[in-house]
């Protein structure tokens, strides 16, 4: 159970599900499931938060974009081409979201480690997910 819990990251946004249902079905059986659940949700919790980060600055690099664009066409009719600085807005979105999208796929693939691990039985951590669960699991 606690390796699936993990496995889940390998549906973003849609993985969350596996560790809240073993999370409240097996919490009182063990700790260790219970713990490597609550971890894996914390996790999952921060891939989204990631990809609403991640859109939220992919919307407003766009805004940025069109701003930028529009000032500079309204220099360029005033004083003639614009400078190199202009040719970054329209790049500026894409390098957003494959910065998203590459550390997503960084996210599925540390959730398929602490699959991996917990599969054969060894504790596994988050790097800073793993001792803020610990200790509200200590605390409660």
């Amino acid at each position: 159970m606690a390796a699936l819990s993990h496995l889940s990251a390998i549906l973003p946004m849609w993985g969350i599900i596996a560790p809240i249902i073993i999370w409240a079905t097996q919490r009182e059986k063990s700790a260790y499931v219970r713990f490597q659940s609550l971890q894996a949700l914390a996790f999952q919790l921060s891939i989204i938060l990631l990809w609403f980060v991640g859109f939220g600055c992919y919307f407003l690099s766009f805004f940025a974009m069109f701003l930028g664009i529009a000032t500079f066409a309204e220099a360029f009719e005033q004083s003639g081409p614009p400078g190199p600085f202009f040719l970054l807005f329209p790049g500026l979105p894409l390098c957003i979201m494959g910065t998203v999208f590459f550390l997503s796929f960084l996210y599925v693939v540390y959730g398929l480690i602490g699959a991996v691990m917990t599969l054969q039985g060894r504790s596994f951590r988050y790097a800073i997910i793993g001792a803020r669960i610990e200790r509200f699991l200590q605390r409660g």
